[in-house]
């Protein structure tokens, strides 16, 4: 899997695990929700890092976390 497609599957199991909707995750971690509903939904395949842990911050987890998780050990090489 590639990387962007494991936090994009991360991000929708924790939304879904928390009863999270992306405007409520983008309002919590001070996003905008148009620049967390581009990158979910496919219009961009880049996150930087400082978005990636505001969105943490929204779904109320640290980096450490999020990254934390067997969906990461295998990542393929993205060109």
């Amino acid at each position: 899997m590639k990387c962007s497609k494991a936090v994009k599957t991360k991000i929708f199991a924790l939304m879904k695990e928390k009863g999270l909707s992306i405007n409520k995750v983008a309002t919590n971690g001070n996003l905008t929700t148009s620049t967390l509903n581009t990158f979910l939904n496919n219009r961009s395949e880049y996150c930087s890092v400082k978005t990636l842990q505001k969105i943490c911050q929204g779904l109320s987890i640290t980096l450490y976390d999020f990254f934390n998780d067997e969906l990461f050990k295998n990542i393929d090489d993205e060109e």
